[in-house]
């Protein structure tokens, strides 16, 4: 029969509870009680695995850490520049398309906004002048528009909030005409359907997912657009539109499909701003 001896445990400050109570050791007749002097020290090896994975890690930092693209102000760069960019940004974005589709999607140099002719400061206030700076003969955003679910610009964001303080910048041209808002989580899509069947506008604020749902489902049309505005604005984390995972891969499915073809016609302008 085992015998049964009551060894003391140091308590520690975890143990310090309401329910703490001394624990009772059962020890074999036929081998001898460890005293806390001899107790063995086990020390904890680190698997093998462990240390090639933290090489990994640093070497994907040091990977990432290479690309230009990832830290620069894009707002202000020449259009050739812009262009190779936006072509980064798309490969990482979509990185299932093929080589061929990847052309077919890509967003050409001579349709962006030189941006270097604009010289005012990348501030919210300047949206308004940044807009007629990108639309041509922009003085027919001053007259009523007459055709319905069909803008002359419109303006994409990475957020609901964001598109909020885009449209507060935006107010000027709400004297002629409402601007649509076309993004999700304050606006059930119904309700921006039946806005666009009732409303002529000339401008448009929206999110990737719910523009390119409207515009696949007919009720936004892109006869008239002028000019597609980017807002490349950081977030606290130093994101914008084309680093967010949750949004880029919505962003360049909307502009491979649907403002590529424009581009390339020479119909409309992308502007980053």
């Amino acid at each position: 029969m085992a015998t049964v001896e009551t060894k003391k445990v140091q308590p520690s400050a975890d143990d310090f509870e309401d329910d703490f109570q001394e624990e009772e050791t059962i020890f074999s007749d036929n081998e001898p009680a460890i005293e806390d002097d001899e107790a063995p020290v086990l020390k904890r090896k680190a698997p093998e695995s462990e240390e090639p994975k933290k090489k990994k890690k640093k070497q994907q930092k040091k990977k990432r850490a290479l690309n230009p693209f990832d830290t620069i102000n894009i707002w202000g760069e020449e259009p050739s520049v812009q262009a190779e960019y936006l072509a980064d940004r798309q490969k990482i974005a979509l990185p299932k398309l093929s080589s061929v589709e990847l052309e077919e999607q890509t967003l050409p140099e001579s349709g962006l906004v030189n941006n270097k002719n604009f010289k005012q400061e990348h501030v919210l206030e300047a949206l308004p002048n940044f807009v007629k700076f990108g639309v041509a003969g922009h003085k027919k955003l001053a007259k009523k528009p007459t055709v319905l679910a069909s803008p002359v610009a419109l303006i994409i964001t990475h957020s609901a909030i964001r598109a909020v303080d885009l449209g507060r910048a935006l107010k000027e041209f709400s004297t002629t005409a409402k601007v649509a808002k076309l993004f999700a989580k304050h606006f059930k899509i119904e309700d921006q359907i039946y806005f666009l069947e009732h409303e002529a506008i000339h401008m448009g604020i929206g999110t990737p997912n719910r523009l390119q749902a409207l515009v696949d489902q007919g009720h936004l049309k892109l006869d008239n657009l002028e000019l597609i505005v980017i807002d490349t604005e950081r977030n606290a984390k130093k994101f914008n539109i084309f680093d967010l995972q949750e949004v880029r891969t919505d962003l360049f499915t909307f502009l491979g499909a649907h403002i590529a073809p424009l581009l390339k016609e020479g119909k409309a302008k992308i502007g980053l701003f």
